[in-house]
């Protein structure tokens, strides 16, 4: 017994070893299949469109010791400890199959809204690091999940249907379709394959307008499918969400506001975050079929975001909701149209609205080559995603920045939410955002820590960067070319904000070098190993008003917003009446720190009962931490304010509730003011009208005050107007408006109103 014994456990083990072998075999294989290269995967038909630069897409890239680098790595471990069988739960569960571990919670147990997003960040973390465990994690959840897949296609967490699961859709696709570009997983494309069988059979093609059901956000993922796998389904699919009318208002450069007008619905409004991430699908369709109405739609939708709606950190979208033009001052106001305002709780959701900031700046930079839309995205790396506090063990996150004028705090609230996907792709970004390159030249679009490896036109060249930039001026570069001798250019963006110019050294030496804000600063040479180039910027402290505005004003060192520590409820000015565009004079900093020069040693007061500290130096805003009370924005000292009782009116005029307003084409309304800048404050509607302003008798404006009203999450039916002028000198002046008798062909009447003067 005992030889037949050996015998039979002689045979088993022969026949697990065999099997082990096999497995090992296939696995072997089944790697090298799925490790397709960039240009198997990319075999599609070419578009007309014209790529000018690209970025390394995660590749030879990599940062080094800073404050970017720290965020990376400690949301990267995070994101690995989540325990896989957690993450898996709902799936499982649905599926009737054996589910180990328990419920992660918030949002994501009822939708499981941030797997793909987890799925597509893995893999760009893995591109970017090449480190296994990130694989393997990623691997093992996404073949999970796939056995979880029923026959036709759904791929939930929940058995019970979602009323709009667009959104959740979406974002398994870019996970699946990230598994496939970065990891090379063939098995992605499968299982891409299938739910978007699900998805033609049952998404709601009804496609509501302005519904933030986020059906508009779908092309730009299937669109990255189709360009990569070749696969005609994926276009065809991916044009069904095409967002014509909205596009199609940014490409003409209409007034998009105009088209919430055909919506029948009491709550109506954009929401930002999605109508902003709605761009990267006109982006990716000008990248598929080169049809030059997208690429205007996404250029007209950055300048209507850059001149209406972008606070100084990049953030946007206050309530989650896009403004009328010339309303985003009320938003920073604790009481919104004369009313206490208790759910305008923040300015920016920080995370997604970071992601969807990002990708368009990258995409306008891609087609059209300029160096100006880089400074959208380094204002976010450093106000908004670098800003935002590290995650508890809870999964509890900031969710939206706050800047309101009475001062406010940052505070973790949400659980397992949307922001929670985007957060590990925005810090990933980062290495896709650092560097560009064309076939000559290497491109430098953020200052930060880091290194590029990049294949130049002699071949390799390694670039490292040094700097504390934005707490140091200075920023090297050491150049370190495989063959010496080798010729290339080495272009730096020059950010808007550097209106004195930026310093360059080579080796040493100061080098004239046209340094124009918001361009490409240009050194072409041959590059020997360890030559040296060094840019010193101007980081002194400036001011920026919302734009468009006068007041109210943030203040600023290079591309961080700075921030006071303050006493809750604060309402104070920026303490100077010296002329707002040079700010130096009344305030004085280095290293990322500055203070009132009229109080040079002052010291920081500390609240005894919390710790926080009060009315300290100015920090930037990513050194505030949780539960610090800050204050962003101020108002301009030196105000004076002239009621329109106070105005002289010829004509025929009527008042209501402070407001003066007319019809009347002639009519018109004067006074005169002393100082050196002034505003006229009052409302744009739907039937306002056109007016002629002179000053001390020469015309230097014609404006509208028609504007479109509507109520939706934040009530705009009250629509702020403003027109301001500056530098007139100082003195006495005198203003005049005249009603005209045109109008704009969408307004109902003629009608012009003033609430007051402001004066500076």
């Amino acid at each position: 017994m005992g030889i037949v014994k050996d015998q039979m456990l002689y045979k088993n083990l022969l026949a697990i070893t065999v099997i082990i072998l096999t497995v090992l075999t296939c696995s072997v294989q089944s790697v090298q299949a799925e490790s397709p290269t960039r240009a198997s995967m990319s075999a599609n038909p070419p578009s007309d469109n014209k790529i000018v630069i690209t970025p390394f897409d995660y590749e030879g890239v990599q940062l080094l010791d800073g404050p970017l680098k720290v965020q990376f790595d400690r949301v990267k471990d995070f994101y690995l400890s989540l325990p896989n069988n957690n993450i898996l739960y709902g799936f499982r569960k649905r599926a009737g199959m054996y589910a180990p571990g328990r419920e992660i919670g918030g949002a994501y147990s009822n939708t499981a809204l941030t797997f793909g997003q987890w799925l597509g960040a893995f893999a760009r973390m893995y591109k970017v690091t090449g480190d296994p465990d990130i694989r393997n994690k990623a691997m093992y959840i996404m073949d999970e999940w796939a056995r979880t897949i029923e026959d036709d296609g759904y791929f939930l967490n929940t058995e019970e249907k979602l009323g709009h699961p667009h959104y959740v859709y979406d974002k398994f696709v870019q996970g699946l379709v990230d598994m496939y570009e970065y990891v090379g997983c063939e098995r992605a494309k499968r299982c891409l394959d299938k739910i978007t069988g699900w998805a033609e059979k049952n998404l709601d093609r009804s496609n509501p307008y302005a519904l933030p059901t986020e059906w508009y956000t779908l092309s730009e993922n299937l669109y990255r499918a189709y360009e990569l796998t070749g696969d005609k389904r994926y276009f065809d699919f991916a044009k069904v969400w095409e967002y014509t009318d909205y596009w199609g208002a940014f490409a003409k450069d209409n007034n998009v506001f105009e088209l919430l007008k055909k919506i029948d619905r009491d709550n109506k409004g954009y929401h930002a975050y999605s109508h902003v991430n709605t761009f990267s699908s006109a982006a990716m369709a000008y990248k598929v079929t080169g049809k030059r109405h997208y690429l205007d739609t996404i250029v007209n939708a950055y300048k209507f975001l850059k001149n209406t709606q972008l606070f100084a950190t990049g953030g946007y979208g206050p309530e989650e909701q896009l403004i009328v033009p010339e309303g985003l001052p009320e938003t920073l106001l604790p009481v919104y149209n004369g009313k206490w305002d208790s759910d305008l709780v923040f300015h920016f959701e920080t995370a997604c609205g970071s992601w969807a900031g990002f990708k368009l700046s990258r995409y306008l930079m891609e087609f059209t080559g300029q160096a100006k839309y880089g400074d959208w995205a380094e204002r976010l790396v450093y106000n908004g995603i670098g800003a935002q506090p590290q995650m508890n063990k809870m999964g509890m996150i900031m969710y939206g920045s706050r800047y309101h004028l009475c001062g406010a705090q940052k505070t973790l609230t949400t659980t397992w939410f949307c922001c929670q996907g985007t957060r590990p792709l925005d810090v990933t970004d980062y290495h896709n955002l650092i560097y560009y390159k064309d076939n000559k030249n290497l491109y430098v679009n953020l200052f930060v820590p880091s290194q590029v490896q990049w294949h130049g036109p002699d071949g390799t060249v390694k670039v490292i960067q040094k700097t504390q930039y934005p707490e140091d001026e200075t920023v090297c570069f050491e150049i370190q070319p495989k063959k010496p001798e080798s010729r290339f250019g080495l272009k730096f963006r020059i950010p808007m904000w550097a209106h004195k110019g930026v310093e360059v050294m080579i080796n040493g030496t100061p080098t004239e070098i046209k340094t124009i804000p918001g361009e490409w600063a240009c050194i072409k040479r041959k590059w020997h190993c360890n030559d040296t180039v060094t840019l010193k910027f101007d980081l002194s402290p400036r001011i920026e008003p919302l734009p468009g505005y006068v007041s109210p004003v943030a203040v600023m060192c290079g591309p961080a917003v700075m921030v006071k520590s303050t006493a809750r409820w604060s309402n104070e000015f920026i303490p100077t009446k010296k002329n707002l565009r040079f700010p130096a004079d009344w305030l004085t900093g280095r290293g990322g720190r500055i203070r009132y020069s009229f109080s040079p040693s002052m010291k920081a007061p500390v609240n005894r009962g919390s710790r926080l500290r009060s009315n300290e130096v100015f920090r930037p805003f990513y050194d505030i931490k949780p539960g610090e009370f800050y204050r962003m924005y101020f108002e301009r000292d030196g105000q004076k304010i002239i009621p329109s009782e106070k105005l002289s009116f010829n004509g025929v005029w009527k008042s209501e509730d402070k407001l003066h307003y007319t019809e009347e084409p002639g009519s018109s309304f004067e006074g005169k003011f002393q100082g050196s800048t002034v505003v006229w404050e009052g409302l744009r509607t739907k039937e306002g009208g056109k007016a002629e302003i002179c000053i001390d008798g020469k015309k230097v404006a014609e404006v509208d005050q028609y504007g479109y009203t509507f109520k939706g999450r934040i009530d705009q039916h009250k629509i702020p107007f403003r027109w301001s002028i500056t530098d007139l000198g100082g003195g006495e002046h005198e203003i005049k408006v005249s009603v005209l008798s045109e109008k704009n062909p969408k307004s109902e009447a003629t009608e012009i109103n003033i609430r007051r003067l402001t004066v500076y």
